[in-house]
């Protein structure tokens, strides 16, 4: 019996939309992926032609978070295995509280 991931995968692939599902990981997984602290200041609502848009609790965070960019990004497109994510837009915004 083969394992559920790889015939997953191929049937993604097959439809072209192996790459939607990747991009959904990374916004699902944001607070995984970027850790807690920085987790607790966020929240990831999509990824639209590359921009994965951030929804962040203040100007302080958005400004240092736009310092971290580029090592975010890198860290996304390592998580998702291939470059997801071009570029991140961070918004100031109302945060809810999620359990984790």
């Amino acid at each position: 019996m083969k394992p559920l991931g790889p015939v997953i995968e191929t049937i993604l692939r097959r439809h072209n939309l192996w790459q939607a599902y990747q991009q959904h990981l990374v916004v699902e997984n944001w607070f995984i992926i970027v850790g807690s602290e920085l987790g607790e200041v966020t929240r990831a609502e999509k990824i639209s032609k590359g921009v994965l848009f951030v929804v962040v609790k203040d100007s302080v965070w958005a400004y240092h978070l736009s310092m971290l960019k580029p090592q975010l990004v890198a860290k996304l497109n390592n998580y998702a295995g291939k470059k997801v994510v071009k570029d991140i837009f961070f918004q100031i915004g109302e945060l809810e509280k999620k359990e984790y």
